[in-house]
């Protein structure tokens, strides 16, 4: 804000058209260096502004232009009650809005089947004792907003949110949406009305497994997959990611055979049996196929062993 040009005109709005009171600001506290006796306290229709003189609220003042040296008006008359010729130094001006406000409570919570679960709540409100709420909060800078407003009642969330989830199973989480918004409501409604906040809903808009894959079977199963169908689905999707060429076996939930004969053995091999195989064949480098290690513990497939026996009736 330019001082020079506005110097004693108390107001959110900027010489370029816009405002302080941003979609986020609940409460805004205007530069004390500013504030002089002559000011003028200009109060725009969404909002009311809460002036604190020593320590103590001397006016809540509705929307409206406020002359501080009018007769009528709530700060002259304190000021008259103590004799004051001026504003003294340390005098507050809060702008609070009176606009609907929403605020959104994240964090991670877990099932009775330990489950880690994320969350969501959001919360809806509007300021309803201007005065009470300035004297309850504190500033980090001139700003109070809604995320410190997150911030000031997320262990209240979370308590709530996880006595619920701490003893419910995975499977029946989602019947349990009712349960948390009542029982975050009931707790909420009282806790903010001590700092002159009205609560107006509460909606929750985010319960999922914290595990992407677990998530993504739980949405097949609730497709009409069976569980076992979708967990096979899952491991599918992963092994295609990897080019691996079981994933449509896996999907198929049929078994998965490579090619045997392609299969070879280097120097030194073991047998099936446990038995080193002999150097003579593997001693120059040589390999040895797989097949031909499964026939002799096998014994010969079913046309050696026809063609042998038709060899003996000749």
């Amino acid at each position: 804000m330019s001082i020079a040009l506005r110097g004693q005109v108390i107001s959110t709005e900027l010489e370029n058209g816009a405002s302080t009171m941003a979609t986020d600001v609940i409460v805004f506290r205007y530069p004390k260096e500013n504030i002089t006796s002559k000011s003028i306290i200009i109060v725009q229709p969404t909002e009311r502004a809460i002036v604190v003189i020593q320590g103590q609220i001397a006016a809540d003042l509705p929307p409206g232009t406020h002359n501080i040296q009018s007769p009528s008006n709530a700060l002259s008359q304190f000021l008259s009650k103590f004799r004051y010729n001026q504003l003294p130094y340390d005098t507050i001006v809060f702008y609070v809005s009176m606009t609907r406000h929403e605020v959104r409570v994240s964090g991670v919570s877990q099932t009775d089947d330990l489950v880690p679960l994320e969350y969501e709540v959001a919360v809806y409100f509007r300021v309803q004792n201007p005065g009470l709420l300035v004297t309850n909060i504190q500033f980090s800078s001139q700003f109070f907003r809604d995320a410190d407003l997150a911030a000031y009642i997320n262990p209240i969330v979370d308590q709530e949110v996880s006595q619920i989830l701490n003893h419910v199973k995975l499977m029946e989480v989602f019947k349990k949406f009712g349960d948390i918004s009542t029982a975050v409501t009931a707790v909420l409604k009282s806790f903010l009305a001590e700092i002159g906040i009205e609560l107006i809903s509460v909606r929750i808009t985010k319960l999922y497994p914290q595990d992407p894959e677990l998530r993504r079977i739980l949405q097949l199963r609730d497709l009409g997959i069976p569980t076992e169908e979708a967990v096979r689905l899952g491991l599918a999707r992963l092994l295609a990611e990897r080019s691996d060429p079981s994933s449509v076996n896996m999907a198929l939930g049929v078994p998965y055979y490579p090619n045997l004969s392609s299969i070879t053995i280097g120097y030194p091999f073991f047998f099936p049996t446990g038995g080193r195989g002999s150097t003579t064949s593997t001693a120059t480098g040589g390999s040895i196929s797989l097949p031909s290690i499964l026939a002799q513990v096998l014994g010969p497939s079913r046309q050696e062993g026809e063609e042998k026996s038709q060899n003996q009736e000749s």
